[in-house]
C-alpha cells in the first residue's frame, strides 16, 4: 500500500527541505527536486509519494 504522507527526501543529505524543480525528470515516472540544504537537484520516483489519479472504467 502507498504511504501518501511520505515526503520526498534528498538522496545526498536525506533532508526533507526540498522544492519541486521539474514535474518530469529523465523519465515520466520521476520528478526532479531541489534540496535547499545541500543545493543539489535529485530525482524522486513519483509513485512513492502519490496515488495514481486515474479511473478504470468497465467496458460493460
Amino acid at each position: 500500500m502507498l504511504d501518501n504522507t511520505k515526503k520526498p527526501h534528498c538522496s545526498f543529505c536525506d533532508s526533507t527541505d526540498v522544492s519541486i524543480y521539474s514535474p518530469f525528470g529523465t523519465a515520466q515516472l520521476v520528478r526532479q527536486y531541489y534540496c535547499n540544504k545541500c543545493r543539489t537537484v535529485f530525482e524522486y520516483v513519483r509513485w512513492q509519494t502519490e496515488a495514481p489519479n486515474c479511473e478504470v472504467k468497465s467496458s460493460k
